[in-house]
């Protein structure tokens, strides 16, 4: 039950009864699909009295499937577009607000409708946006691009966000694409969330992402250490999480997560952040731009009604560094205290997204990794040293990565990650150590340039006009099977 302000006492089926015959544009319409301007059918409540409701009213399950059903008849009642725009853009507010309501979505079949609409208005770039953010909404998902689902993991390791940067660079120069031309799916954690946010859906270059990386270091990860050791006291945070907040809003911006999903060219992407106030333990939280449909439920609790830069500051409130993020009664932490390594999760998720297709290609990317193989003298070990021991084997990387590389074909899971010559810690700030980073990079790509090589191999395989041709087939028939149950 959500439970907000309440102007006017209009029951839920009084509302839902004046929706219905209300024409989309809140008008009569002509056969042709016009909307003359005459006087409404409903004079009470008139259609700014139902949005002021939509916004004010207090409303139970019921009621919310109940206008989800009004919506629904609306927009079967609509023939302009763009009283098929305004219908559909009421829908998405409304399954914004109330994602259970997709299922009824689902019941009443609105999807083929939506589909159909979609290709009979091709000219019409607005309604294809909204129409687009609706089968988002309600888990519905085109087929993929290539030959199979190609997915791209980026782990989690503060500043040390250049090495996977660093991967990608070589990647767009060899393919002669852009990271979200060349995946389906794209998954962060802490600093990999900033990067598949930036890249896959506010569409900055590389090159943009480098120029952040070195603002990390000279606003964000420069403290006096006794301001800092105070702010520790107080707040549990090392550096200024407002001014990391103030970056992420300036480069990110407040646009809410499944509104990307309007842009034909954006990929399906996600962050993972860790909630520490669910039972003892902390859970995994996935911040998506999509939903699943009704039956397919993932293993990971999420959703996509919270703005971008939300979900970056959850995603990196790495404990210590920044304070812990508070969100809609659940408080955030740093994804990688749970999984630095989203690349289990993000097949998980792409599964329950295409369960038909293969996989072409799963691209994992790390940020280093440093072991110093020397064995300490001594019998015993320090507190100091049980305590880092705890918090590696909590953040480590490569298991998820050995488990990957047995599960998938040598031809389809790739992963990169550089032995540093160093240890680089998350705040490194200093320019001689983050030259020292790229320098490392750059010879391990040196050494691995076949592994490159095949890796753009793979991804340059495009689906072929057989595999189109067999996509609108299963589309109809998908429309068809809808139409008869």
């Amino acid at each position: 039950m959500i439970l907000i302000s309440r102007p006017k006492p209009i029951q839920a089926h009084l509302l839902a009864h004046c929706w219905l015959s209300l024409s989309p544009a809140g008008y009569i319409q002509a056969k042709d699909g016009s909307v003359p301007q005459h006087k409404p059918v409903c004079e009470s409540p008139g259609r700014e009295d139902v949005k002021t409701v939509l916004q004010a009213q207090v409303m139970g399950r019921r009621q919310a499937e109940e206008l989800t059903r009004a919506l629904v008849f609306s927009l079967q009642q609509a023939f302009s577009p763009e009283a098929i725009t305004e219908v559909v853009d009421e829908l998405n507010t409304h399954l914004i607000r109330h994602p259970g309501c997709k299922a009824v979505v689902w019941q009443e079949k609105a999807a083929v409708q939506l589909l159909r609409q979609r290709r009979s208005h091709r000219e019409d770039q607005e309604l294809q946006c909204v129409i687009r953010e609706t089968l988002a909404l309600i888990g519905y998902v085109d087929p993929v691009k290539g030959r199979g689902i190609r997915v791209l993991s980026i782990d989690g390791g503060g500043t040390r966000g250049v090495v996977p940067l660093q991967v990608l660079k070589q990647l767009e120069a060899e393919t002669g694409k852009q990271v979200h031309q060349l995946f389906d799916y794209i998954c962060g954690v802490s600093t990999g969330a900033v990067l598949a946010f930036m890249l896959g859906l506010a569409r900055f270059s590389l090159e943009e992402c480098a120029d952040m990386y070195r603002r990390f270091g000279s606003d964000v990860f420069r403290q006096n250490p006794l301001v800092g050791t105070m702010k520790m006291g107080w707040s549990h945070s090392y550096y200024s999480t407002e001014t990391w907040e103030m970056i992420l809003r300036e480069k990110m911006g407040d646009r809410v997560l499944i509104k990307t999903a309007r842009d034909e060219l954006s990929p399906k992407v996600s962050a993972v952040s860790a909630v520490v106030n669910w039972g003892t333990s902390p859970k995994a939280f996935i911040f998506r731009n999509y939903n699943h449909s009704p039956g397919r439920l993932s293993r990971y609790a999420g959703g996509s009604g919270y703005q971008m830069w939300q979900a970056v500051r959850a995603s990196s409130a790495a404990p210590g560094y920044f304070q812990e993020f508070p969100l809609h009664s659940d408080i955030h932490q740093d994804g990688g205290l749970i999984l630095n390594n989203p690349c289990a999760l993000a097949v998980h998720e792409s599964r329950l997204l295409w369960p038909n297709q293969p996989y072409q290609c799963v691209l994992s990317l790390g940020t280093g990794r440093y072991d110093n193989a020397k064995r300490s003298p001594g019998t015993s070990t320090s507190l100091r040293a049980k305590i880092n021991h705890l918090i590696c084997s909590a953040t480590d990387t490569e298991g998820v990565h050995t488990l990957l590389d047995d599960l998938l074909a040598p031809d389809v899971y790739f992963r990169f990650n550089p032995m540093l010559s160093a240890e680089v810690s998350l705040d490194e700030s200093s320019i001689r150590a983050m030259e020292q980073l790229q320098a490392d990079t750059q010879l391990y790509l040196d050494r691995n340039k076949p592994k490159m090589a095949r890796l753009c191999k793979v991804l340059g395989q495009e689906r072929t006009a057989l595999s189109h041709t067999k996509d609108w087939v299963s589309e109809r028939a998908w429309e068809m099977q809808q139409s008869w149950v």
